[in-house]
C-alpha cells in the first residue's frame, strides 16, 4: 500500500512505516520522498523502517533491493542514510541477507523486532558520531 515518513523532533531520524502490500514502485516512491527531505541536512540521517505492518511479494523485494543498492539518492546505499529496519518477516530477512551480497554493495542494515530498540540504537549511533566529531 504505502509509506508514512516522519521527523522525530530535533533529531536526525526518520521514522518511515510501511503498511499494507508494498510493491517496488512503493519503495521507488518512498526512496524519493526521502531524498527531497534529506537535502537540507548536513550530517547523517538514521532511517529507521518499520515493516511490521507490511507485507510484499519475493519478485517486489529483490526489485527493491536491486534499487536500494543502486545508490540513487535516499536509498539504503546513499551515503547520508544510515538504515534500520523493524520487523520480522521474511521478507526482511531475505531483504537484508540479498544487501549482504556483493552484488547488492555488501550492505549491513541492522534490524529489530520493535521500534523502541531501533530508536535506542539509532540515538547511541547518533551519540558516538557526535563524540567522533568533537574528538
Amino acid at each position: 500500500m504505502s509509506f508514512t515518513i516522519e521527523w522525530l523532533p530535533d533529531e536526525p531520524i526518520l521514522v518511515v512505516r510501511g503498511s499494507g502490500m508494498l510493491t517496488a514502485d512503493s519503495f521507488r516512491q518512498m526512496y524519493t520522498q526521502v531524498n527531497e527531505q534529506i537535502k537540507s541536512i548536513n550530517g547523517k540521517v538514521y532511517r529507521i523502517a518499520d515493516y511490521s505492518q507490511a507485507t510484499s511479494s519475493f519478485m517486489d523485494v529483490m526489485q527493491a533491493v536491486k534499487l536500494a543498492s543502486s545508490g540513487a539518492g535516499g536509498t539504503i546505499s546513499d551515503p547520508r542514510v544510515q538504515s534500520i529496519f523493524v520487523g520480522t518477516t521474511q521478507w526482511i530477512s531475505l531483504a537484508r541477507t540479498a544487501l549482504q551480497q556483493p552484488q547488492f554493495g555488501g550492505i549491513q542494515v541492522p534490524t529489530f523486532h520493535i521500534i523502541e530498540d531501533a530508536l535506542t540504537y539509532a540515538r547511541i549511533q547518533i551519540a558516538q558520531d557526535r563524540q567522533k566529531q568533537s574528538a
